[in-house]
């Protein structure tokens, strides 16, 4: 079982990736970038309800205040990794995206005692390194503004990171039954700030918005709503050093597999150097 569930949330993680492209397009910080970001939370929580009998009744303040900071990761996580998508080859973002992993790798070290060797700490130095050769400033002859996609991208890796933390603590906790309430929560507090930012935003000017964009969001939104609750599962199934690099080898390698083919995407020497880095620093973590 799990490994169905892995497999099932490599599909839908990497389907998250792609369809993040399709909005990408929509400038952060106007009104349709955050109705986009509203719908696809909503979307995310309808399917969690969907999934699975949700109950109200005993919820405890600790599920609650977990969901809070979930809710605040989410919103970081999607609303920059989106930003970047802008600039950024989808491969090398989901590369350093997906490096958020080594938070909760480590985190699973320090707080529940799971193994981490030599190998798992040489893993680490590459991740690092992928990350530092990813924000390289690019020659003079690419186009302006292209190396702004980086600040956004690590924000949202380290969100991603926070993620795995939270999903960690959320299922060691004594209310690890009540996840589909604590995920619930999470995506319902992103989709109404989300939805505080588009009342508050001006209209944008040029008519980039279309209606179909909501369509693309909803279908983010289902398959980060279905794979955080496959992803909360599993990080109570198997250890850190286990799943999260796994997940996210499969997602890097599916994901660049899938720019190349659907975006005609073309991998420069650097993008080269981030996916061989990142590659290597998954490799070492899980099989080390």
């Amino acid at each position: 079982m799990p490994l169905l569930f892995l497999g099932l949330s490599v599909v839908l993680s990497t389907g998250r990736n792609l369809f993040s492209k399709k909005l990408s397009n929509i400038r952060f910080g106007t009104r349709s970038f955050f109705l986009c970001q509203s719908v696809l939370f909503l979307c995310g929580g309808m399917a969690l309800v969907l999934l699975g009998k949700i109950t109200w009744n005993g919820f405890a303040a600790t599920t609650i205040g977990y969901a809070v900071i979930y809710g605040f990761l989410l919103i970081l996580a999607q609303w920059f990794y989106t930003a970047s998508l802008d600039k950024g080859n989808t491969a090398l973002c989901s590369t350093v995206y997906s490096l958020g992993f080594i938070l909760p790798t480590l985190s699973g070290a320090i707080l529940w005692s799971e193994p981490f060797s030599l190998p798992d700490l040489f893993g680490v130095m590459c991740a690092v390194s992928a990350v530092i050769v990813s924000g390289v400033k690019p020659q003079l002859k690419e186009k302006k503004g292209k190396s702004y996609y980086f600040i956004p991208l690590v924000i949202a890796m380290l969100a991603s990171g926070g993620l795995g933390i939270v999903q960690k603590l959320q299922q060691k906790s004594d209310y690890s039954d009540q996840k589909l309430l604590f995920l619930l929560i999470a995506f319902l507090l992103a989709a109404g700030a989300s939805l505080l930012f588009a009342l508050c935003s001006k209209k944008e000017r040029s008519a980039t918005f279309r209606p179909q964009k909501l369509a693309v969001a909803s279908c983010i939104g289902v398959c980060f709503g279905c794979s955080n609750l496959l992803n909360t599962t599993l990080a109570g199934l198997l250890p850190g050093a286990i799943f999260f690099p796994t997940l996210n080898i499969c997602v890097i390698l599916l994901s660049m597999l899938c720019g190349v083919v659907f975006f005609k995407e073309r991998l420069s020497k650097k993008d080269v150097s981030v996916l061989i880095l990142g590659g290597v620093s998954i490799l070492l973590l899980n099989f080390g």
